[in-house]
């Protein structure tokens, strides 16, 4: 049992999401370089990166109490009136695999960043390693750490080479046409939306977040900075870019959301610094 164990430990880490080699070399896994020493998650981390991270506590760790506290609030998807599919399916069905993890307390995600910087350290380790099943309980050179973003990162990666006065999305237009349609650049709200929903937990509104790489990448690479789920920064109880239930103009580079508790809305990038 224990050697099975340590296979799928393997197996894990060298296929995991979360540590997948990112073919510019150095780049710490799953990241787009931003300078020398940082890098930001190309996109937001996602149902199947959680689940993951959560098997890893509950069968290589087979810590239950961490298992728990990990898991996320699906319940955020329905009202105080009514129960929305999504509670049910979001983050485990196959489907939204790709989506952007929500439900997610502030300290859960600063958990994940440290359980991540440990698990894609070892991983890379044990990758040059011939024989990685003697070799587990090894220490290992910390190449790198994640964290959530400071503010002043996030929202110099959301404005990419743009000024945020004349571009305040960080992108040119906010509208690009695809097969000859009109085509809206972020999930987000928009003036021209029709309908526009009033309650975004109803299960009768079809408007939730999208697969990760949906749109367009922005200078730095980074998918969905604007829209599809407000991403934590390092200042708990604040949020940056708007979600697909927050309109356009909520959605600006310079704008703040702010929540005291998971929401259906609410999810976060890592960004990776390089130990120097």
């Amino acid at each position: 049992m224990a050697i099975r164990i340590s296979l799928i430990f393997i197996i894990i880490i060298s296929g995991c999401t979360v540590f997948k080699k990112n073919p510019t070399k150095g780049n710490p896994p799953g990241t787009a370089q931003i300078n020398d020493t940082l890098y930001i998650d190309e996109t937001e981390v996602t149902n199947i990166s959680w689940r993951e991270y959560l098997y890893y506590l509950s069968s290589i760790e087979k810590d239950e109490g961490k298992y728990q506290t990990a898991l996320p609030d699906t319940l955020v998807w329905n009202s105080d009136t009514s129960a929305n599919p999504l509670s049910e399916y979001y983050h485990r069905h196959p489907s939204f695999n790709n989506y952007p993890v929500v439900g997610i307390s502030y300290e859960q995600a600063i958990e994940f960043c440290k359980w991540r910087t440990y698990a894609a350290n070892q991983g890379i380790y044990l990758d040059k390693i011939k024989d990685p099943l003697n070799h587990l309980k090894d220490s290992f050179p910390l190449k790198f750490y994640y964290r959530l973003p400071t503010q002043e990162e996030w929202e110099m990666v959301a404005s990419g080479n743009l000024t945020a006065t004349e571009f305040p999305y960080g992108y040119k237009v906010v509208y690009t046409k695809w097969r000859g349609k009109k085509t809206k650049m972020f999930n987000c709200i928009f003036p021209d939306d029709n309908p526009h929903p009033s309650d975004p937990h109803s299960p009768d509104i079809k408007i939730y977040t999208a697969d990760v790489k949906t749109f367009l990448p922005n200078f730095y690479d980074a998918y969905n900075i604007i829209g599809n789920v407000a991403e934590m920064i390092s200042e708990k109880g604040v949020a940056k870019g708007g979600s697909f239930s927050h309109s356009l103009d909520s959605c600006k580079v310079s704008i703040n959301q702010y929540y005291s508790k998971p929401e259906m809305w609410l999810g976060f990038r890592c960004v990776a610094v390089k130990v120097k």
